[in-house]
């Protein structure tokens, strides 16, 4: 079950700012992924053009899997060598495309594999910093 305070509908709606801070941080993430240098006014600019998509088309999803859809666009999409707006359209239908269909053969997603994942290498982590 999601938790409705983290989709985008919501942060839109009660935390614009945030949402708005957010895609920036996501994009400049994306663009050292791709060894671009925008300058600030091109990342704000993108950002707004970013906040306005995800509230009109995927208000359900949640910031983390925004997040997670842009770096599997990045790394793995074949539209992934820019960051502009009808890529980042492709990625996130691409993410809710295949996150549909797993769910539907109730098989976990790429994005809750990568969950536990993260949650793995964080108790190993912790695990490590308690033998020292």
């Amino acid at each position: 079950m999601k938790n409705k305070t983290k989709q985008i509908w919501y942060l839109f709606s009660n935390d614009h700012a945030q949402l708005n801070l957010d895609c920036v941080d996501l994009l400049s993430k994306c663009y050292v992924m791709l060894g671009q240098k925008p300058d600030v006014d091109q990342i704000v600019l993108m950002s707004k053009f970013l906040v306005d998509d995800l509230s009109r088309f995927y208000g359900t999803m949640e910031m983390d899997e925004v997040h997670f859809a842009f770096e599997q666009g990045v790394r793995h999409s074949e539209h992934g060598g820019f960051v502009n707006v009808r890529n980042w359209n492709i990625w996130l239908k691409e993410y809710k495309t295949k996150t549909q269909l797993q769910r539907r053969q109730n098989v976990i997603t790429d994005f809750q594999k990568n969950q536990q994942q993260q949650k793995l290498i964080s108790q190993t982590i912790n695990k490590a910093k308690r033998l020292k």
